[in-house]
């Protein structure tokens, strides 16, 4: 049974008549009245009552007319949602970050997507960049807020870098060079808390290669798998860190923060994503991601 069944059907029983429904729905008397008919030897039996000049339904085509409807409306509503979605109007999105790479901007991204999107569903999930590279491979989430790509993701997802945020040094407040540019070279003597290599390989190598460059092969004191847990142990006084500026949001009053003198030592942040589920959604999530970020950096220039 096909849907311009039950529309022809529905504008016979509305209008009373082959010939006004024709006119309603712009195709000839003779189209309807055939579609009428075989829906009738579909069903097995007649709907009509075609005894007097006004047409009327029987008893039967009432009771296909009250599920028409309903069938209608049904079929209104999938081709509406299913438009929407694939304008990007309605659907869900899943969205991976870590806090210090996500700064005032991913709040700003979040709070205008809402108010332009109100009919898609986000789904915020906190993790490392490693286990979003995961996420984004097996489709758990869309897109992550992240580093740059490394192998073997770099061949299997895309990014954009959006920006790159400066290393600098955390030290407790009472540290004597606390407040101040800081030369690598002065931290010689200094105890290292480190972000261990497997969760910032990047980074990882390039402290190790500011110390070489300024002379001395860091002593690390301490490792840890998160920048809150580096930043706890600075403060207690166990050593200093290299760390992304964006730490900041992770701190206490008892952490400083100081450039690095002469140097522009830098984490990149990306927005990623696999091109193998990319939609409409996903591209409208993107682009305000660019405006947004290129608005931010054009403001602070």
């Amino acid at each position: 049974m096909e849907l311009r069944h039950l529309r022809y059907f529905c504008a016979v029983a509305d209008h009373g008549t082959f010939s006004k429904a024709s006119r309603e729905l712009h195709v000839s008397q003779s189209a309807i009245s055939e579609q009428i008919a075989d829906l009738e030897r579909e069903i097995g039996g007649a709907l009509l009552d075609r005894r007097q000049h006004k047409i009327h339904l029987n008893s039967h085509g009432h009771l296909f007319l009250v599920e028409a409807r309903k069938t209608l409306i049904a079929a209104e509503r999938a081709l509406d949602i299913t438009r929407r979605s694939l304008q990007g109007q309605i659907g869900t999105l899943a969205i991976g970050f870590f806090i210090w790479g996500a700064a005032d901007f991913f709040s700003r991204i979040i709070r205008e997507y809402r108010k332009l999107h109100p009919n898609i569903r986000l789904s915020l999930y906190e993790m490392h960049t490693n286990v979003q590279m995961e996420a984004l491979t097996s489709g758990k989430i869309d897109v992550g807020f992240t580093r740059p790509l490394e192998p073997p993701f770099d061949t299997t997802l895309c990014a954009e870098l959006l920006y790159r945020d400066p290393v600098v040094v955390a030290l407790p407040r009472e540290h004597p060079l606390a407040g101040k540019p800081i030369r690598v070279a002065s931290l010689a003597t200094e105890r290292f808390i480190m972000c261990e290599r497997k969760v910032t390989p990047a980074l990882f190598d390039n402290i190790l290669a500011l110390c070489s460059a300024a002379g001395f092969s860091p002593e690390i004191a301490h490792t840890s798998t998160t920048w809150s847990s580096v930043l706890t142990l600075v403060e207690s006084g166990e050593g200093i860190a290299f760390v992304p500026s964006g730490t900041r949001y992770l701190a206490t009053p008892g952490i400083v923060f100081c450039e690095l003198e002469l140097q522009n030592a830098s984490v990149g942040i990306s927005v990623a994503w696999n091109p193998r589920f990319e939609g409409p959604v996903l591209m409208d999530f993107l682009q305000l991601v660019r405006d947004i970020t290129r608005g931010i950096l054009e403001g602070c220039q």
